[in-house]
């Protein structure tokens, strides 16, 4: 009986081990932001333009205000394209929404100032575009999806 037993409590620690070193590997940024039904098509703009690399996990963390699918898609193919518009949308370090609240002017990648602003109902707005969702989580740094572009 005592032999059964002590079999259950290994197995189940092993596969609680197993859990805890899987989930310790999660996605990066782009990985989060491709899966995202949400933000794939600008997650598919970064590959397109070759600014994967710049998101790689071993390069820092990172902070990227997502334009949603719909907002992105307002603009033109050459816009989408664009390696600076899209820099626009992404910052050096993890700014978790709570950490914003304390900000009011981030430089983005390509060197952009955008501003940071309280809404009325305890919101944030990034350069006039409300934060649709905040803090989803990556390895590597913390996404916000924005309804809009920012140029």
């Amino acid at each position: 009986m005592i032999k059964g037993y002590r079999k259950c409590v290994s197995a189940l620690l092993l596969l609680l081990a197993m859990g805890f070193f899987s989930a310790a590997h999660g996605q990066s940024v782009l990985e989060v932001l491709k899966s995202n039904g949400q933000t794939s098509d600008f997650a598919a703009a970064i590959e397109r333009a070759g600014l994967d690399d710049r998101l790689d996990r071993n390069k820092g963390s990172f902070t990227v205000f997502a334009p949603s699918n719909s907002a992105f898609n307002r603009i033109s193919a050459s816009e989408q394209n664009n390696s600076q518009l899209l820099l626009n949308h992404i910052i050096t370090g993890k700014a978790t929404k709570r950490s914003l609240q304390y900000m009011s002017k981030i430089t983005c990648l390509s060197g952009l100032t955008v501003e940071v602003a309280q809404l009325n109902n305890s919101g944030l707005s990034i350069e006039n575009y409300p934060l649709m969702e905040s803090n989803i989580q990556a390895d590597n740094g913390v996404i916000h999806v924005i309804d809009g572009v920012i140029q």
